[in-house]
């Protein structure tokens, strides 16, 4: 790789499967707290939905990140529910709505 495109690589808008993989890798070195879950978690939400793809492996991969935070995680996973109700006004994130992880 020569420097042009090691600097390219480096400065690059992370995606998606970016942000996932940073979540997941701050989730297993147990760095995640509850405000930087809920920002990531909104973060990768939101570009979900604007993702014009609609890549199912990316929501599939989104969907394990949150059931392995409820399995390994309830309690942060419940705290940042409880902050995502409070900053939507709403009963339950829509990932969320029937009680289930999707």
């Amino acid at each position: 790789m020569n420097i042009s495109t090691s600097l390219r690589e480096l400065f690059r808008t992370p995606g998606i499967s970016d942000k996932l993989n940073h979540f997941q890798s701050l989730f297993d070195a147990s760095e995640l707290n509850v405000d930087l879950a809920l920002a990531l978690l909104k973060v990768i939400h939101a570009e979900l939905i604007r993702d014009q793809e609609r890549d199912g492996a990316l929501y599939k991969r989104y969907a394990q990140l949150i059931e392995s935070l409820n399995h390994r995680s309830p309690e942060v996973l419940s705290d940042v529910i409880n902050a995502w109700n409070k900053s939507r006004g709403r009963q339950e994130p829509e990932w969320l709505s029937d009680g289930t992880v999707k």
